[in-house]
């Protein structure tokens, strides 16, 4: 049995994520959990914030996982892992609601590959908003798409540009100018109300 450890000290993230890709496409299965573990609160939110139903994003951040080890041998890792978990988990969330929306809602996938990642996440608090950051989301949300999505990305996703640009499929430079663009929007909006001057001081 080979007991070496899955990535040695001083790789870069990217560099354990190559190790671990391959370890993977071995059959290495500890090697899958390791890889998707440290995304999973993220994938989480992000599903909560599409869904707005706690137990059905962790449906869909399990059954994302699934995919993604099943289609795992296909991923040639142009794209970081994170975003590649992230266009899984945002397609998953929009096929629900499609779902929903028809009312033909059907179980989220329960095969038996579901041992991979059939630990819950225990998750179970909801994300719990302050008066303060209900109001600055409800402008987010009243947003264009284009301005809104970027300014997620950014601030609650915490992606960087070159993750924001490789999911909107577009260059880094359109990124920043429609960030920009976004916080002057969303700076503009406030400040018609009189309140949220520091928002924005430290940006």
């Amino acid at each position: 049995m080979n007991n070496k450890p899955l990535a040695k000290k001083g790789m870069t993230m990217r560099q354990k994520e190559i190790v671990l890709l391959q370890k993977i496409k071995n059959g290495d299965q500890k090697a899958f959990m390791t890889l998707v573990n440290p995304y999973r609160e993220r994938l989480f939110r992000k599903a909560v914030s599409m869904v707005k139903d706690s137990d059905d994003a962790e449906d869909i951040v399990q059954d994302a996982l699934i995919s993604g080890y099943k289609s795992i041998k296909n991923f040639r890792a142009e794209a970081g892992v994170y975003t590649w978990l992230y266009r899984i988990v945002v397609n998953k969330s929009k096929d629900l609601l499609a779902k929903k929306k028809r009312g033909r809602e059907k179980p989220m996938d329960d095969s038996q590959d579901s041992h991979f990642v059939d630990d819950r996440m225990g998750y179970e608090k909801k994300l719990e908003l302050s008066e303060e950051s209900r109001y600055l989301k409800s402008k987010i949300d009243a947003m264009e798409d284009i301005y809104r999505e970027v300014i997620q990305y950014r601030y609650f996703e915490e992606m960087s540009y070159s993750q924001i640009a490789e999911v909107l499929d577009c260059n880094i430079g359109t990124v920043k100018s429609r960030l920009f663009k976004a916080k002057e929007f969303l700076k503009h909006s406030i400040l018609q109300d009189d309140t949220g001057e520091g928002y924005f001081e430290n940006q």
